[in-house]
């Protein structure tokens, strides 16, 4: 049995256990050939099983460090060695004194939005070095993120990394992973290629800044990994640009999501106050926007006890196995686009109340724009409904909205009506909704005159 003071392939003697997680068991060691402090993980069986389920464990073993000896990054912890012995599998890695970034959520709930943006950052960094190497590191999530206590962030657990165009599913068919953490194509048994690194990313940064992974939380991963495979992301309750860019590496479709330079050249843009780049037409025109659905969270339940509790720990480790039948595709809440030129029957008269709406083009290119519109309770109430009406430009329409309904496009009127999850405003506060435009290439987005109303009586 593996025990502090335990000699690891005849040269790395185990010194402590610095660190336990799904994953296994991580201990301070010295490597004696070299004399120098390593970290040795040790994998639990069930982790070992899945990275060995294609292939014999020592093939496997010798794979994943071949891989991992192309990574020379100063945000990725540098994996020097590979042991199996034994029948356990032992990752030898660079020590660092550091916490996770799980941890430290565990504490402060979640981050400032400037400390998330450098986080993100030096991630990025690291990522985009290992795309440009053809690895995706396939499992981005907080508890892989070390933070050092002077700032520094690198990210581990390239171990179950693999050369792009390689599938997601393990030959014992498993999914390699965290559901909470998952793209909707990797959930849904696709190729976890590098745009899933860059969802799972965003989905890190969306749960630093708002506290909760995208698709919320559950004692049952099933359900997570059914909400990741439907894409039903929880609405960011944050505004703002660092939001914005979230939303970017949030797109249900891999083809719409930036690429990992492009992520870093955002999150650079909101580290330096600068506009975003605007988005690619090819990429927005033809898309759907990221579902915003809002999802009841359950009461927690009692932890599971015996075979029934090990099974759940064991199917959190390792994704889940595949033979659950999963129907992706539901149908959006707050991307509903009705035909071109359809009407809607005229709201009923809104009860009194006082409400703005600010509108403000944040990204434009040559055959689109897209706007934020914040809509402003001036009252002292709070209201339980709202709509936004304008007339666009001639030659103009809306494709696609988010965190709001278009009820409304009938020619060049425009209404969008609040979202169930932002339909409350309290008495001098704010919500926004955002939405993407396409328009003539010759022609000026414009700034239209904006109407507010209160559709639900104040209380």
């Amino acid at each position: 049995m593996t025990g502090e003071q335990a000699l690891i392939g005849g040269r790395y003697r185990l010194q402590g256990e610095v660190g336990r997680g799904a994953m296994g068991v991580v201990w301070q060691a010295r490597d004696e050939r070299l004399d120098r402090v390593v970290a040795v993980k040790q994998l639990s069986r069930d982790t070992a099983m899945a990275a060995a389920a294609d292939g014999p464990p020592t093939t496997r073993a010798e794979r994943e460090a071949q891989l991992a000896a192309r990574l020379r990054h100063p945000h990725v912890v540098l994996v020097y060695d590979v042991v199996d012995e034994d029948d356990t599998l032992y990752l030898i890695m660079e020590y660092l004194p550091s916490r996770s970034l799980a941890d430290v959520l565990a504490e402060r709930g979640s981050l400032p939005a400037d400390e998330v943006a450098v986080i993100g950052s030096q991630l990025a960094s690291a990522l985009a070095a290992a795309h440009e190497a053809e690895i995706v590191h396939r499992d981005v999530t907080p508890a892989n993120v070390l933070v050092t206590p002077t700032g520094v962030v690198k990210i581990a657990d390239f171990g179950i990394a693999r050369a792009q165009g390689q599938s997601a599913i393990t030959g014992g068919g498993i999914i390699a992973g965290t559901p909470a953490y998952l793209a909707p194509e990797v959930a849904n048994g696709g190729v976890a290629g590098a745009p899933a690194d860059v969802f799972s990313l965003g989905a890190t940064l969306y749960h630093a800044l708002e506290g909760t992974p995208p698709f919320g939380t559950d004692d049952n991963p099933i359900a997570v990994l059914i909400r990741a495979a439907q894409d039903e992301v929880v609405p960011p309750r944050h505004t703002g640009p660092l939001a914005d860019v979230l939303v970017r590496m949030l797109h249900r479709e891999p083809a719409g999501r930036p690429v990992m330079t492009e992520v870093q050249d955002l999150l650079g843009a909101v580290l330096d106050d600068r506009a975003l780049p605007p988005l690619e037409p090819a990429a927005v025109t033809p898309r759907p926007a990221t579902r915003m659905i809002r999802i009841r969270l359950p009461k927690r339940r009692p932890a599971m006890t015996g075979v029934a509790g090990v099974a759940g720990v064991a199917l959190v480790v390792l994704g889940v196995l595949i033979g659950i039948a999963i129907r992706p595709g539901s149908t959006p809440v707050a991307a509903l686009l009705p035909p071109r030129g359809s009407a809607t029957s005229a709201p009923a008269a809104p009860p009194p109340g006082d409400c703005t709406a600010r509108y403000a083009v944040t990204d434009s290119w040559s055959a689109g724009y897209q706007v934020l519109v914040t809509v402003q309770n001036t009252g002292r109430t709070g209201i339980a409904g709202w709509q936004v009406s304008w007339t666009l430009p001639a030659g103009q329409h809306i494709q696609q909205v988010w965190n709001g309904l278009l009820s409304t496009q009938d020619g060049p009127a425009v209404t969008v009506a609040n979202a169930d999850w932002n339909a409350r405003v309290d008495a001098v506060s704010s919500t926004t909704f955002g939405l993407i435009a396409v328009k003539p290439a010759t022609a000026s987005p414009g700034q239209p005159i904006l109407t507010c109303q209160i559709l639900a009586a104040p209380r």
